[in-house]
């Protein structure tokens, strides 16, 4: 079981690598990665629309319900407008995700503005605050300050993945190593 666990480090170490190399393009492309982002959003509301309706055609006609169906028409609807709109719906989470940075800012302030008088660290929180603020004001009204915005926490967060199953690859084999060792050495005092 141990030996099967840690032989493959260097399958870990590939993954890392390709997460890596995914951020650096992610960092490299923020609009076309919010295209892509919001593609998907929309096949995925259109696929579950489409399911919605298949599985009404499967049921039996007592099972049916009529705002069962409605409402999968409806969501399928709305996944075919979010894929033929692809920069309406890049607008629309560039928005959503403005909004919750607004919100994210302005609690930042209201924190900070509470701790001020007993902490240094108030000022930090009011500044990050504001700045906070000022970024979702930016990526609300400038789609491409909101793709690079999103895409750039996207890049940020599949770095650090990388990075961390690089530093996990090379953990599993020095692992590996030491319980090989303790092993051959408990085979040789037997």
């Amino acid at each position: 079981m141990l030996q099967l666990l840690f032989r493959k480090w260097w399958l870990v170490l590939l993954q890392g690598i390709l997460l890596i190399i995914l951020s650096i393009y992610i960092f490299q492309h923020p609009v076309e990665v919010l295209a892509g982002i919001s593609l998907w959003c929309g096949l995925l509301v259109l696929a579950a629309g489409l399911l919605g309706i298949t599985a009404w055609f499967a049921a039996d006609k007592a099972e049916r319900e009529g705002m069962s169906l409605l409402w999968s028409i409806l969501t399928a609807a709305f996944g075919l407008l979010m894929i033929l709109k692809l920069m309406a719906t890049m607008k629309i989470f560039t928005v959503i995700f403005g909004f919750w940075m607004l919100l994210t800012g302005l609690f930042l302030i209201q924190s900070g503005w509470s701790l001020r008088s007993r902490n240094s660290l108030g000022w930090t929180m009011i500044i990050a605050g504001v700045l906070s603020a000022v970024a979702a004001v930016m990526m609300v009204f400038h789609i491409g300050t909101g793709a690079v915005g999103v895409s750039t926490l996207l890049a940020l967060q599949v770095l650090l993945t990388g990075l961390a199953l690089v530093l996990l690859s090379f953990a599993k084999k020095m692992v590996a190593g030491r319980i090989k060792d303790q092993i051959e050495s408990l085979k040789a005092k037997i």
